[in-house]
């Protein structure tokens, strides 16, 4: 009997233990989220991506029950913001909306980054940025060549608008310069609605602006970087119509931290599917003249991998400063 006895204590005894090696583990995916989520957001407040951060992260909220927190973290070519996340628990209440400069192009050009590439999973593209070469309302250039004339015969003397060295306006700018043979000066920005002041007055030259920048300073649009011409702008011509093709990372979407529990992962990437195709956030990208085109995690990282090895043969050429 006194064995007997023994045998059940020492059985409740592991099944005590047992469920206390349990409780560390993370709740299952059924259970999950189960407090409100932090979406950082890498630039300041009032830019386009915040802008569709914000309204991605309404239907996010929608559909996993919890409400999705907008941190703003700007700064160092988005890697505040990319840094914050790497550093969160990998629990999957913390993720990162933003364009793929932090993982396709910093990663080439900054030294002793605060993360690696393998520290993130690209959970969904669900956005893409058209990008234009644009001048101010009292800007004396009419047309991209005319344009590229005068900084072929005055180097170094136009200076041009971009939110941030690194950033994709910034690359899509030098570019352009380097194929064109010209030299324009970068002025970088915080962000694109810091830049317009100095767009709209004329104290920079002009920029290299998404499309709600156009509208925003009513700025006069040169060429647009895309495959073909922008509907609201039909008399744009795109820069392979000007001779100089360049097409630059303007997409972004979530990013979540590498060791998620795959469980997790999956409950985020429905979600994140579903909250692209809400039709709040579809609207929201019209009114920005945006693409809210949904890849999935598969066809996202693959066209990350594709652009952080072109980028890798480009920043060499272009010898940019940290």
């Amino acid at each position: 009997m006194k064995q007997l006895f023994d045998m059940v204590r020492r059985l409740c005894t592991l099944l005590v233990a047992a469920a206390g090696l349990l409780a560390t583990f993370p709740a299952p995916a059924q259970d999950f989220p189960t407090r409100p989520l932090q979406m950082v957001m890498p630039f300041p407040p009032g830019g386009i991506v915040d802008i569709m951060g914000r309204g991605f992260a309404q239907a996010l909220s929608t559909r996993l029950g919890q409400q999705v927190v907008v941190v703003n973290r700007p700064g160092a070519g988005l890697t505040i913001g990319m840094a914050a996340v790497g550093q969160a628990p990998a629990d999957g209440h913390t993720m990162i909306y933003t364009p793929v400069t932090p993982v396709t192009i910093q990663p080439h050009r900054m030294k002793n980054l605060s993360y690696t590439r393998e520290q993130f999973i690209p959970l969904c593209q669900v956005y893409e940025s058209l990008f234009f070469v644009a001048v101010g309302p009292k800007s004396p250039f009419q047309d991209l060549q005319a344009l590229l004339a005068f900084a072929r015969a005055n180097p170094g003397k136009l200076r041009y608008a971009t939110s941030g060295i690194g950033s994709s306006p910034h690359l899509a700018g030098a570019e352009l310069w380097h194929k064109a043979g010209v030299q324009l000066i970068d002025v970088p920005f915080a962000g694109e609605v810091q830049a317009m002041p100095a767009l709209v007055s004329g104290d920079v030259d002009l920029g290299i602006v998404t499309t709600t920048g156009v509208n925003m300073g009513k700025l006069r649009p040169l060429a647009v970087y895309a495959d073909e011409r922008f509907a609201a702008y039909p008399n744009v011509p795109t820069l392979a119509e000007a001779g100089h093709p360049v097409l630059p990372s303007g997409y972004g979407g979530i990013f979540i931290r590498s060791e998620t529990p795959a469980p997790i992962v999956a409950r985020l990437a429905t979600a994140c599917r579903d909250a692209a195709a809400d039709p709040a956030y579809r609207e929201l990208a019209v009114r920005q003249f945006q693409l809210s085109n949904h890849v999935d995690r598969a066809g996202f990282s693959a066209r990350i991998e594709a652009d952080f090895r072109a980028k890798g043969a480009l920043l060499p050429i272009l010898k940019l400063p940290e």
